[in-house]
């Protein structure tokens, strides 16, 4: 595996490459693919500790599949168990659903065959022979489209939160929360990649959403002491607001997350339109 532009230290390089062995061993996929990655270096030192430096990677893979795709939740589970030294964000399609994305004119299927770095190929080929080129014409008008019916929406959940909210029912207030964080990350996905998420796990999402941009997790992992509890709180609303009993949230958080969300929604919106004009001009 190459990692283009970056000097990742060996032992980092060893886990990645690690990783995709065991995938590859666990599941037989014909191709992994990486389509987004960043890498993040952190350094320690004082007087009484030894300088130490520790490089994390965020990765976005493809994985294709020659029969049915692989269950999502099992291939993401299985990363998570075994790569502890950043993440990966797997998406999981059969080899059929992909040729068929690509004669329909599919932008991220068509990007991630054009751009993408091939990490395992089961026939062994490094490279790729791709006939098909991406037709921009319709992507800023099926762009708009998209963004305009998932931001009606999470303009509706905000609207239900903060009512929810006025009634001090904090923990259905949360749970519609999630609902707008969820759909602007729809929107945010479909307008940058056009890719359709069949997720509700905002960790993957706003993961995922780091193969464009950093900002949309940074809003909610800024670096406060409250960032992961609060997140947490967030995702764990989904399920755990609707069937558990002892799950509470509390105003103050409710407080925090609302406007956290409000953020959200305006930032979505802002990167979206500002992809949506870059797209009516932009050259595949």
């Amino acid at each position: 595996m190459d990692l283009k532009n970056e000097k990742p230290d060996s032992a980092h390089l060893a886990h990645v490459r690690n990783m995709i062995a065991k995938l590859v061993q666990k599941f037989q996929p014909l191709q992994i693919i990486c389509f987004g990655k960043r890498t993040f270096l952190t350094e320690c030192s004082g007087s009484f500790i030894p300088l130490a430096a520790n490089l994390e990677g965020n990765y976005c893979l493809l994985m294709v599949t020659e029969g049915p795709a692989q269950n999502a939740h099992e291939v993401q589970d299985f990363a998570n168990a075994h790569f502890k030294q950043g993440w990966m964000t797997i998406l999981c399609h059969s080899q059929e659903s992909v040729s068929e994305s690509i004669e329909l004119n599919s932008r991220f299927f068509i990007g991630v065959y054009t751009h993408g770095q091939l990490l395992y190929s089961r026939d062994g080929l490094s490279n790729f022979d791709f006939a098909f080129r991406f037709d921009p014409r319709l992507a800023a008008a099926k762009s708009l489209k998209h963004f305009e019916n998932r931001i009606a929406l999470a303009d509706g959940f905000l609207q239900g939160a903060a009512e929810c909210f006025a009634n001090r029912q904090y923990n259905v207030s949360t749970f519609m929360l999630h609902q707008v964080v969820e759909q602007c990350c729809i929107a945010l996905l479909r307008v940058y990649l056009d890719y359709r998420l069949h997720i509700h796990n905002l960790h993957r999402a706003l993961r995922l959403c780091g193969c464009f941009s950093d900002r949309p997790l940074k809003l909610f992992d800024s670096g406060g002491l409250n960032d992961p509890r609060l997140l947490d709180l967030l995702i764990k609303s989904y399920s755990q607001s609707r069937y558990k009993d002892d799950f509470v949230v509390i105003q103050e958080d409710a407080d925090r997350l609302y406007d956290r969300v409000c953020s959200f929604v305006d930032l979505t919106k802002e990167m979206c339109r500002d992809k949506i004009e870059s797209l009516k001009t932009e050259v595949f």
